[in-house]
Formats: C-alpha cells, structure tokens, sequence
C-alpha cells in the first residue's frame, strides 16, 4: 500500500488542503469554539445519520436484485465495512473491500458487485450535485470557489450519466464494450472472461427501468437529505446561525470535494469545503472550522469503530482488509 501512487497522492492533497484550512484559521479561535460548543447533539446526529445509511442499504439492495436477492439489513454490515476501509484506506480502496468481502460469503460475483457500487456512487455524485445547485439557489454560494465546485461537479457527472447511459443503452453495446477491456485481464481469468463481462453488465443495465432508476435517484436524495439534519443537529450545539439550505450546501460541497482521491475519510477536503460554506454564511472562522472538525469526525469515527466491530466478528483481520485493497485493487474483482 505505502509503495502506491494514489496512496501518497492521497496524503499529499489531504496535506495541502490541511495546510490551507488551518492557514485561514487561528489555532486558538478553533480552540475556543471547542470549549463552548455543546456536544450531547452529536448523539441524536449519529442516529440521524444511521437512518440516511439504512436508506443508502435499501437502495443498494434494489441494485443487487439482478444478481441476488439480499435484504437492506443484511446488506447494512457489509456497507459499514466499505465505509470504515474508505475511512482508513486511500483511493476510496473500501469500495473494493466491500465487494471482495460480500462476493465472498454471499457466494455473488464480486465484479458484478463492484458494478452495483459504481452506480451507487454515480448516483451519490448526481444527487450531490442536485442539491449543491438547489441550495445555492436559495441560500447563495457566498464564495467563488464554491461555484468552481459545483461547475466542475456539473460537468463531471453529467458527462458520466451521459456516458453511463449511452454505453448501457442496449445490451449488446455493453458487451461489446466491455469485452474489449477483457484483453487486460490476467491470464488466470481469460477463461472467464464472458462470465465476468456477463455479470458486470447485469449489474449496470439495472437502472436502464424507470421504474429502478427512480427509485434509486429518489433514494439517493432521499438518504443525503436526511444526512444535512444530522449536520443541522451537529449544528444546533455550535449554536450557527443559519438556515437547513446552508446544511445542505454544506453537505454536498463536502463531499463532492473528497471525490479526489484523499485520505482518512476525506480529511482536508472535507474540513476545507465545509468551512468555505459557514464562512460565506456569516459564521465566525473559528466555529466555522470546529464545527468542520466535530461534523466529519461524527461521521468518520462511528463509521469506522462499527466497520472494525462487523470485520472483527466476520473473522477478518485488518492485514486481509489491506491486502485485499492492494491485490484486488491492481487487477479486475473476480467473481
């Protein structure tokens, strides 16, 4: 791991974006708003945000149908594990773990798995961009930089749905285009090369029904909606002074800015964005950026301790988790 590019590229912008969060920010203003803020809002905000993750396990639970039936509740523990590999490994490597370890013993292609993982981040990225767009036309973007975000967003994503829809459109399009990435394969699974184009492109024609892809994007918005009032309770113990729309400007330029590949869970970006929200709404520097701090670590810490509970009682060590992102990372996910 410590020998791969995106792992120290992941350090060095967490770094920078570190840096200039706490060169905007005097030490001793974070401290301050530290000591007055009121911490026992953290505990409902936490099981606000369970909520939003039980909605984001319904929906994976609808992607996964063409490959296997397995419910929200079963899916849940599973999705913890990606989120805390995500929070303590870089390039988003979680994304892997989780399809490697719920391919593994739900007996379900780990490639067609990772399919299903794509669209949700897909749709993650469209439903972000929905409500930076709709929240800044309420509440104003109040910084300039925030605009350079949410056009960049815009555009990533819409090239991506389009792509995404014009590759999958017809069966035989994905197929096609899909096999002639099979050529890279490994030669321990050129054999399998029709079964892994198979179920990755069962996995990613699930949203070409209407019925599928609404419920998904209503999922999508659904779930991160209810995550902007974990952030408005958080909120409520720093005593801000602002309204849910900047909570939800907040939570989409957040977390539209950890896309680039970071590391532990977004640090630096995360801090950076959210600061950059409160600030342009009036919060003082200070509360502005402990705020930051409480708010990710309400998400990265419980999150992380609960994936490290479900890897332990799987019987899973720490060291597999790591291999796995490393090994499986460099080559396709087998099924």
């Amino acid at each position: 791991m410590f020998r791969s590019i995106q792992f120290w590229l992941g350090v060095i912008i967490s770094l920078v974006l570190v840096a200039l969060f706490l060169r905007a920010i005097h030490p001793r203003e974070i401290a301050d708003a530290f000591g007055e803020a009121n911490y026992w809002y953290i505990i409902p905000a936490i099981g606000v945000l369970f909520v939003a993750l039980s909605l984001r396990c319904l929906r994976w639970s609808i992607l996964m149908r063409p490959l296997a039936a397995i419910p929200p509740q079963r899916l849940f523990s599973y999705a913890i594990i990606g989120y805390m590999a995500n929070n303590l490994l870089p390039a988003r490597a979680g994304e892997v773990v989780r399809a490697y370890v719920l391919g593994e013993r739900e007996k379900v292609s780990r490639l067609g798995t990772l399919g299903t993982i794509a669209l949700e981040r897909l749709f993650d990225g469209i439903a972000l961009v929905a409500l930076l767009l709709v929240a800044g036309s309420f509440v104003g973007f109040g910084d300039e930089r925030l605009r350079i975000i949410a056009v960049a967003s815009f555009t990533l994503f819409a090239v991506a749905l389009s792509a995404f829809f014009f590759i999958t459109h017809t069966e035989e399009r994905a197929n096609r285009f899909f096999r002639w990435f099979t050529r890279f394969l490994p030669e321990r699974l050129e054999h399998r090369a029709e079964e892994l184009v198979e179920s990755l492109v069962t996995s990613l024609r699930s949203v070409q029904s209407a019925v599928t892809f609404a419920q998904v994007f209503g999922l999508s918005i659904i779930a991160w909606t209810i995550e902007a009032g974990a952030y408005a309770i958080i909120g409520l113990g720093f005593d801000l002074d602002v309204n849910f729309g900047h909570y939800c400007l907040l939570l989409a330029a957040a977390n539209l800015a950890i896309i680039v590949p970071t590391f532990l869970g977004g640090t630096g970006p995360f801090e950076w964005a959210a600061t950059l929200v409160l600030v342009g709404a009036g919060v003082a520097d200070g509360v502005a950026g402990a705020y930051s701090i409480v708010a990710h670590g309400a998400i990265f810490i419980p999150t992380t301790i609960l994936g490290l509970f479900f890897l332990w009682g799987f019987g899973i060590s720490m060291n597999r988790v790591t291999h796995i992102a490393t090994a499986e990372g460099e080559s396709p996910v087998a099924p």
